[in-house]
Order: C-alpha cells, then sequence, then structure tokens
C-alpha cells in the first residue's frame, strides 16, 4: 500500500503551552507514561522525576546515538561506534549487552531496538534490510526487502517499525511485511504516537494521521526545534535550553 501526501498549507493543527522548564542537555530523548523526563549529557543517560534523578553511563562504548524508550523496565541503548546494545532497568542498571561483532550474523548496525518476545528490531547498514533479531540465539529471523534511500529516523513497538528515509515513510508488521509506504521528501526526524505522526521538516511540525491525505501543519510559537517527542496529547519541545509542553488540540484544525 502506498499514499502519496501533499501539504496543503491552509489544514493546520493547533497547539496549547502548557507550561516550559529549564533543562541542561545534549539531547532531549522524551518523557514516558509516567512523566520521566529522559535526556543525554556528556554521552550520560539521565532520567529525571521531580527531584529524583538515574544516570547511566559507558565510557568505554563512546557515542550514545540510540535510545529506545518503548518499556521504562528494559530500555535499549544503541552505541553506533561500537557496535553495541545495551539494556537497561527501570533504574537504568544494565541488565545487559549485545555486542554485534561478535555475532555471526552482522558486521554493521544503524539502529537497534524492542521487538517482541525478547527480540530486537534491527536495521542492517550492511544490506540495507530490517531485520528481527533473536539475541539468544543469534540467529535473523526475519529479514526485510533492502531499503533503497538512506534511512534519517527510526521508531517501533514490539510488533510493528517504522523507517523514515529521504523519500518516503515506510511501516512494517513483525514479519518482514511492508505496510505502508508514504511518499514524503525531506522530512528530517518522526515520532509515532497512537494513529499519528509528528514529522519535522526545517523549523516546522507537522501531523500526520495515518488514515489522511496530507500533513498538516502544526501551529507553534517561534522557536527552535532541536529535540521533540510525543505521549498521549502532550507534544514536548526542546529548544537547547527550555523543554516545553504542548496540549495537541487534535480536533481543532484550521482551515
Amino acid at each position: 500500500m502506498s499514499s502519496c501526501l501533499f501539504l496543503k498549507a491552509q489544514e493546520v493543527i493547533e497547539v496549547e503551552l502548557i507550561e516550559s522548564k529549564a533543562l541542561i542537555a545534549d539531547a532531549f530523548i522524551g518523557v514516558n507514561m509516567f512523566e520521566e523526563i529522559f535526556y543525554i549529557k556528556n554521552d550520560v543517560l539521565f532520567k529525571k522525576k521531580g527531584e529524583k534523578l538515574y544516570s547511566y553511563q559507558n565510557r568505554l562504548l563512546g557515542t550514545l546515538n540510540f535510545v529506545d524508550l518503548l518499556n521504562s523496565l528494559e530500555m535499549i541503548l544503541f552505541y553506533k561506534d561500537f557496535n553495541t546494545a545495551v539494556k537497561l532497568d527501570w533504574e537504568l542498571g544494565e541488565i545487559s549487552k549485545v555486542d554485534f561483532n561478535k555475532s555471526n550474523v552482522f558486521s554493521t548496525v544503524a539502529y537497534a531496538a524492542s521487538a517482541s518476545n525478547k527480540r530486537l528490531w534491527i536495521f542492517n547498514s550492511d544490506i540495507q534490510q530490517l531485520q528481527v533479531y533473536n539475541p539468544q540465539q543469534d540467529i535473523v529471523e526475519v529479514s526485510t526487502q533492502s531499503v533503497a534511500s538512506e534511512v534519517v529516523g527510526f521508531y517501533s513497538n514490539y510488533n510493528f517499525c517504522w523507517v523514515l528515509t529521504k523519500k518516503e515513510l515506510l511501516q512494517y508488521n513483525i514479519y518482514g511485511n511492508l505496510l505502508n509506504g508514504y511518499d514524503i521528501e525531506e522530512f528530517e526526524a518522526f515520532v509515532h504516537y497512537k494513529d499519528s505522526f509528528v514529522l519535522k521538516k526545517g523549523s516546522h511540525l507537522y501531523s500526520l494521521s495515518i488514515a489522511s491525505e496530507s500533513p498538516k501543519l502544526i501551529t507553534l510559537p517561534e522557536l527552535t526545534i532541536k529535540d521533540f517527542s510525543v505521549i498521549n496529547e502532550t507534544l514536548y519541545i526542546y529548544d537547547g535550553k527550555e523543554l516545553y509542553s504542548f496540549k495537541i488540540n487534535s480536533n481543532k484544525e484550521k482551515k
């Protein structure tokens, strides 16, 4: 299934500012359902809620490139330079590591995140394929067809994975089947929530419903969008100094 999307500039979604908080971070990762804030500073992952602060660092693995917050009890961190994924518990204590350099089936991995039954979604850079990997048995259980364009964004849950390229947004199921392909160009990043996506292009964010034909511009005050995430109906935007939270008025659209 393929959808070609054309932006209609007159269709917009409004948001309402809830609050802003000072945040000193190199990267804002997101907020989970328990309203815990995750961010990276000097390659250290922090989790903050109120006055409680947890942290995890592994200096031996270099730059922390990707954090999967799908399961707050078993988070996945990925260190691209050392081809290694680390699983953490809710206090950011280390549970296990997967060193893909020691695997018999991988050479270079670009992304790693949680899949069902203690498996991992892997994007294999050597063959440009999305794969489902069983680390206990060191086998690839599922592989997709090769992705033709450069991958710029990645999001998964247990049974589905979305891959953003410079030309399209692709959705796969846990069996490796391509379910949807949305023709959208030059988007830089995205997050998925409920039945929608929020996508970034330049200094703007757009909302795209899975059933929609076109993304809708999200009306925002003038601010720098360094990092962003969405949970429930709250949009979080980090500008490098402040973390803003906005209520998304999904049913309040302007034309």
